[in-house]
């Protein structure tokens, strides 16, 4: 069968890689040119509150939608469909969801902020005043361990000798005055915050519009799609649309609850073992959580060398208890909470944070996941029709041991492995090798009766030449 080149997915396959190269073009304009910089930066300041107001409906949204079909759906059966409820009703449940959840995100950002700032601006305070105390008791426990253990002082004995001046001064110049001043400025960071109080409160106010008329939104968005496309293709972008607000909802949200329970986990955790300084160490490690695959890395990798210079026990039982805690997470806490929502393998999620991460810093690393989720699903179908026009398989695991495709009946051969190729390869010999044995011996047992006929008629000759004297 003859393959025929179809338009709509030339079309999208060339969209794709346009859309590619704006994104590349964007990023090197942006960081090569001060003007361009200059000139999005002061959009992106002016626009701030609109983009603050639908990043906080984004949030919120889930939780909205959680009270209106299944909180409400206790009392009302009907509230799940909006379509068959009175205009009174839609409202009011509209706007009840929208202020419980509000209620409940405020009450927890202002627990946050009563009980765990003040904890971890004490703990900032009190690591910058008795760091050189800590390094002083590491340095004693070191020597002890290094009498005990001479082997340790071989390997590492030289090197904290050669490195301890540049440690010194880096501890003296650079951490214990960051520290001191991140202390210090808090009431500062804490101004900065109320000056951006102003773009917050806007957003807040955006966001309430957003979600109020959420649909009306979508209607409009919907509207503009149908008016610029035909409905083929209209009704493509609309699926891939959903799909990638599915992707991004999905894993941003549960990505923050799992980093939540796991932050609850680490500070009950530090707090049972003993560890100093609880609700710093279960922030970064809460935080840094966020980031896919290498967040845990990065949350714990400081942890463990603050704890190493305050006691070096408790930094052994650190880190035994975040890698039992990562295990949890891996394994239990996070797909239970993530599912299938990305639906991309590990290699796709490290090539995402790598790529997006390099573009894009902190945030890259955070949106790449599902982003690359996206591209990954658009790239996907796009393979997945092009298969089956061709009448192929579309199922991955029929090609991996796929030698080739028969052009006539397009039956799928697969590729004997090197083992049964040795092992044919084998019989084929020991096959030759016997049939060699049998056309000797047949060759021999030839001979043999050539050489008795021939002994033979040498006996018959002289009886013949007697008979006929």
């Amino acid at each position: 069968m003859k393959f025929k080149w179809d338009k709509k997915y030339l079309y999208w396959g060339v969209t794709a890689l346009v859309v590619l190269a704006i994104v590349v073009l964007f990023n090197f304009l942006l960081n090569n040119n001060l003007a361009i910089r200059t000139a999005i930066g002061k959009l992106v300041k002016i626009l701030l509150p609109i983009i603050l107001g639908f990043v906080f409906a984004f949030l919120v949204n889930p939780l909205m939608k959680w009270f209106e079909e299944s909180v409400f759906s206790i009392f009302d059966k009907q509230a799940p469909n909006r379509r068959l409820l009175p205009k009174w009703k839609k409202n009011l449940y509209r706007i009840l969801a929208m202020v419980l959840s509000y209620v409940v995100i405020l009450v927890l950002t202002a627990c946050f902020v009563v009980a765990v700032i003040p904890q971890i601006s004490e703990s900032i305070v009190n690591i910058s005043i008795l760091f050189p105390k800590y390094k002083e008791n590491f340095l004693v426990w070191f020597d002890q361990l290094t009498r005990k253990y001479p082997e340790i002082y071989k390997y590492l004995g030289n090197y904290i000798k050669e490195n301890e001046e540049i440690i010194d001064n880096w501890t003296d110049t650079t951490l214990v005055p960051w520290l001191t001043t991140l202390a210090s400025k808090s009431s500062v960071y804490l101004l900065t915050f109320f000056k951006a109080l102003k773009d917050i409160v806007i957003g807040f106010i955006v966001s309430i519009y957003v979600l109020s008329k959420k649909e009306l939104f979508k209607g409009q968005a919907k509207k503009i799609v149908y008016s610029i496309f035909n409905v083929k293709n209209g009704n493509v972008v609309i699926k891939n649309v959903r799909m990638a607000s599915d992707k991004f909802s999905g894993f941003i949200i549960g990505k923050i609850v799992d980093s939540m329970i796991i932050g609850v986990l680490c500070f009950i955790g530090c707090s049972i073992i003993g560890i100093e300084y609880p609700v710093l160490i279960a922030l970064i490690i809460g935080v840094t959580n966020i980031i896919p695959f290498f967040g845990p890395i990065i949350g714990a990798i400081p942890c463990l060398l603050l704890l190493l210079v305050i006691n070096p026990i408790h930094a052994l039982y650190f880190l035994i208890f975040v890698i039992i805690l990562q295990q949890l997470d891996g394994n239990f806490i996070g797909p239970k909470i993530l599912g299938s929502s990305t639906g991309i393998s590990s290699f796709w999620v490290i090539f995402a944070i790598t790529i997006f991460g390099g573009f894009w810093g902190i945030p890259g690393m955070i949106i790449g996941v599902p982003l690359m989720a996206v591209i990954y699903t658009l790239i996907q179908s796009i393979l997945d029709i092009t298969l089956r026009n061709k009448e192929l398989s579309r199922d991955t695991n029929d090609y991996i041991y796929l030698d080739h495709i028969d052009n006539e009946n397009k039956e799928f051969v697969e590729r004997e492995l090197t083992s049964v190729l040795l092992a044919k390869k084998k019989e084929e010999k020991k096959k030759l090798a016997e049939e060699k044995k049998k056309a000797k011996e047949l060759k021999k047992h030839a001979k043999a009766s050539e050489n008795e006929k021939s002994e033979v008629k040498e006996e018959k000759e002289p009886e013949n030449e007697e008979k006929s004297e």
